[in-house]
């Protein structure tokens, strides 16, 4: 687990997708006395673009000021332009190739904004729910890349920044404990890349989230498009 070597009286920003992740990350920092100044999400082009809904939903929650930042839409991505978002993929036995949801250089992009941001109040400390499972097909959420993302915010701005990320070390099934043990909202988030009604199930982040859950002996509390029982 990585935390800030900053005192917890530093104020901190956090980047809030409205996900699983983000938002049990969140609840992790508050659990940890960290002082959230405001939550920060983005648009992107995302074709889930209810998660900033969600986000928003997370931050009232939590009594939490929360802002958008609009960016251009990011190119390269079936999460974004090329092509419809896969669906039913066997994810059995993934290895380390880049999935076709990776946004290039979607973790760097929202870290340069965020320390901006940051750079006009006091907040030194950015936390976010970047993950061991992410990492395997996201190089922008491995540990590897966090650190000297964390170096380069420190050299570039000569700011203390520190990028905590407590769930790091944590596959998919270790987040719903955390979340469940944190009494985490779960019902607010939404993981789906598709922005329906309810929930797909069938594409990747539903796939992996509903595994989780089966895992942890747990009931995901949101909707989905499809039975869930032997999906």
């Amino acid at each position: 687990m990585i935390q800030s070597n900053n005192t917890h009286s530093s104020s901190a920003l956090m980047l809030l997708s409205g996900g699983l992740d983000s938002v049990t990350a969140l609840a992790w920092a508050l659990e940890h006395d960290y002082t959230i100044e405001y939550a920060i999400s983005f648009t992107y082009g995302q074709r889930h673009i209810r998660e900033i809904a969600a986000a928003r939903a997370v931050a009232h929650h939590y009594g939490i000021a929360h802002e958008v930042i609009e960016l251009a839409p990011i190119q390269g991505s079936q999460l974004t332009n090329l092509g419809n978002i896969p669906q039913r993929r066997d994810l059995s036995a993934l290895d380390e190739d880049i999935a076709p949801t990776y946004v290039p250089n979607r973790n760097m992009i929202f870290l340069s904004y965020a320390a901006s941001r940051a750079l006009l109040g006091a907040p030194s400390i950015l936390i976010g729910g970047w993950n061991a499972a992410d990492g395997l097909n996201y190089p922008d959420c491995r540990e590897d890349f966090l650190a000297a993302a964390e170096r380069t915010l420190q050299l570039g701005t000569l700011r203390p920044f520190s990028i905590v990320r407590p769930l790091i070390e944590d596959d998919k099934p270790a987040i719903v404990r955390r979340a469940l043990a944190l009494n985490v909202p779960i019902q607010l988030t939404w993981t789906c890349y598709l922005g329906g009604e309810a929930a797909c199930g069938t594409c990747d982040a539903c796939q992996l989230r509903l595994s989780a859950f089966r895992s942890c002996g747990a009931v995901d509390p949101i909707s989905y498009a499809i039975s869930t029982e032997y999906a």
